[in-house]
């Protein structure tokens, strides 16, 4: 396979696409996997092709400094299996609360997973993110203008537990399980 062929392979691959019109009336595109990685262009269509052509010259560098090319995230196969290690002490005290709590250790270690990283906010986001970005996709595809997008805004959320009142920190998802954190006080 030459060199040309594997990046155009690369390239087909289903990798996380976004599109954002900016306020000059032009296109904004990034790929979510590849850091760095954008384009622009006066239409939907152009900020696409230089999108596929940037994607080629982020891949053939990374491969040239011998880096690894992520996998799409569409693709990426997770088990529901983790091996985790933890001090003896914060293994001692997750047991105790599970224990207080009436639930296995495992159950206990998922829901605070689960609080920490927002999972339900996180899946009502990237539901949000799909419905939009396949509203786009149809409109392009009919051939229809897109004149204006929204970005939702932030939502707040804490990491265990409601809120207290007058905390005004915001935790907003910005991509691959980081959480950026503003204090708005």
């Amino acid at each position: 396979m030459t060199n040309e062929e594997m990046l155009r392979e690369y390239v087909a691959r289903p990798y996380s696409r976004i599109l954002v019109p900016d306020s000059s009336g032009r296109y904004f595109a990034e790929v979510l996997e590849f850091p760095g990685c954008f384009s622009e262009g006066h239409t939907p269509g152009q900020a696409m092709d230089n999108l596929n052509e940037a994607m080629a010259a982020w891949i053939e560098a990374a491969l040239e400094s011998g880096q690894s090319i992520p996998d799409p995230v569409a693709t990426a196969g997770y088990s529901g299996r983790v091996l985790l290690r933890l001090p003896k002490s914060l293994h001692r005290e997750a047991a105790r609360r599970a224990e207080m709590d009436g639930v296995s250790l495992n159950q206990y270690l998922v829901t605070a997973i689960a609080a920490r990283a927002g999972a339900d906010d996180v899946a009502e986001r990237v539901a949000d993110k799909l419905t939009s970005r396949f509203r786009l996709v149809a409109q392009m595809q009919m051939g229809m203008a897109v004149t204006t997008f929204s970005q939702p805004e932030p939502k707040t959320i804490s990491p265990i537990g409601k809120l207290a009142e007058g905390d005004t920190t915001q935790y907003q998802y910005v991509g691959r399980g980081v959480a950026r954190r503003e204090s708005h006080a």
